[in-house]
């Protein structure tokens, strides 16, 4: 594919050397205005072999940091570009940082953690480390090894292992997090109750389609965490207040994605009574809750499933009925309302009928 607007502006261009030298600021003017017209109304990635002509002539010219203005400006423009055509020019700009402002930079450490971002979404998990890796250590010149800024760093480094599944930089990730939050906040501080919490729910999500033993020891650890960290939370701001019910909503989805209700089931009820003491017992902030109960009992064919599929329902057909258009778009946007409450509930109940009909068969 070729830019439309390509030859009439290189036939300027050519005059342009003519007049002034293939090396001037005149040239360089000329591929910059090209560079901008392709970015305005093509794919940036037509512009590409006009900027690094353009930063070519700039650096000859005016050295390295000349070119720092054409590349955060491609840069900016270039959301859509495919990662393989943006890694050169980011990784341009991350040398000409490092040569303009030193390794140990502020400059230098934001821009590798915003090339490791880029990759941990693309895959190259090895690079992503190393780059935040070399962050961290630029923070800790910088800061300090016990500093906040260091430790915001480790959690994107833990943040981005996770993404990407990478459990056992994970673990030991979460550890360093939490070591460093207890030394900068204090052991019992909100800080390292939020690095629990959020060590609690990788531990559940990491034990997705493990073996049985790593699976078990994944979730102990994810229990453990999670216990402390809610612990913590309740001592800081009271068993009722919405940082425990956030904290209890999360670990619960945690649990539900990994099929484990029976760790879930306390955390619902717990919550479900917190709501029901603050809302009342028909508030449509139940009924998420009454749907995972339901859902869990059925599955687990245990007699609860009956009255807790009869009050679900119930609500459901509430605040369907009711005259306030408001909770219809609050149903729809209601935590674990993947595929719709309704959809939820009737699978649940069908559920709960094909495991009655299984016991009755069995005991006749």
């Amino acid at each position: 594919m070729t830019s439309f607007y390509a030859p009439n502006h290189l036939k300027h261009i050519a005059g342009l050397e003519k007049r002034f030298g293939p090396v001037s600021d005149e040239v360089a003017t000329g591929l910059r205005s090209l560079v901008r017209v392709i970015c305005q109304h093509e794919d940036p990635v037509e512009a590409i072999p006009f900027l690094e002509r353009c930063l070519a002539i700039e650096e000859a010219l005016h050295g390295s940091e000349a070119t720092l203005s054409d590349l955060n400006t491609w840069i900016g423009q270039a959301g859509g570009v495919e990662f393989e055509d943006l890694e050169p020019l980011q990784l341009k700009r991350l040398a000409v940082k490092t040569e303009v402002f030193g390794e140990t930079s502020n400059q230098v450490a934001a821009e590798c953690q915003a090339l490791a971002q880029r990759y941990g979404s693309n895959v190259p998990y090895r690079k992503a480390r190393a780059l935040l890796e070399r962050s961290i250590a630029i923070k800790e010149k910088l800061h300090g090894a016990d500093s906040v800024e260091v430790a915001e760093a480790v959690d994107l480094l833990a943040e981005t292992s996770a993404r990407l599944e990478k459990w056992k930089d994970v673990e030991a990730d979460l550890q360093r997090s939490l070591e460093l939050k207890e030394k900068i906040f204090g052991a019992r501080s909100e800080q390292v109750a939020r690095s629990l919490l959020a060590a609690a729910i990788v531990y559940a999500n990491a034990s997705k389609l493990q073996q049985s033993g790593t699976r078990h020891e994944r979730i102990r650890k994810a229990v453990s965490a999670f216990d402390s960290g809610l612990n913590l939370l309740e001592e800081r701001f009271g068993p009722d207040s919405f940082e425990v019910q956030n904290a209890l909503e999360a670990m619960i989805r945690a649990y539900v994605e990994c099929r484990e209700f029976r760790r879930a089931e306390p955390l619902l009820k717990r919550l479900l009574a917190i709501r029901e003491k603050a809302y009342g017992n028909d508030a449509p902030a139940l009924l998420w809750i009454l749907t995972e109960l339901a859902k869990g009992y059925a599955e687990e064919s245990v007699d609860e499933a009956e009255p807790m599929l009869e009050r679900s329902f119930a609500m459901l057909r509430m605040l369907l009925d009711a005259k306030k258009p408001i909770f219809r778009p609050g149903i729809a946007n209601l935590p674990g309302n993947g595929d719709g409450v309704l959809e939820q509930l009737v699978r649940a109940s069908d559920r709960f009928r094909s495991n009655l009909r299984k016991r009755w068969g069995a005991a006749g």
